[in-house]
């Protein structure tokens, strides 16, 4: 094989791991991450989240959101605009929410955003 043959086999699956990376996204989470979305959200709400997105289910020990399931933590608090310890019964389907994860990647408090 002469070398020019190899330099073009190595441009080649160079330029296709390019296009695959730009064509297939970098995470499996549909949940979108670390900005705060753009809505005035009161004083007591953080700068950025892990994520936010429309819940799918609520469940005891774990969400979905934007069809991401994500384990709730041991203990978990709940945030609205009104209320820096909500009730966790006012987090429902469809609702938006913005969530901080704990170091086991598990969702340690949800805030209420609409």
């Amino acid at each position: 094989m002469s070398l020019s043959m190899k330099r073009t086999i190595l441009i080649c699956i160079g330029l296709a791991l390019f296009f695959a990376n730009a064509v297939v996204p970098s995470g499996i989470s549909h949940a979108q991450r670390g900005v705060k979305p753009e809505v005035v959200l009161p004083e007591h709400y953080p700068d950025g989240f892990d994520g936010f997105g429309r819940i799918d289910r609520m469940a005891k020990d774990e969400v979905v959101i934007d069809d991401t399931l994500i384990p709730l933590a041991s203990y978990v608090l709940y945030h609205t605009p009104e209320e820096k310890d909500a009730p966790s019964y006012l987090f429902v389907p469809g609702k938006l929410v913005g969530f901080m994860k704990n170091s086991e990647n598990a969702i340690e408090s949800l805030w209420l955003i609409e």
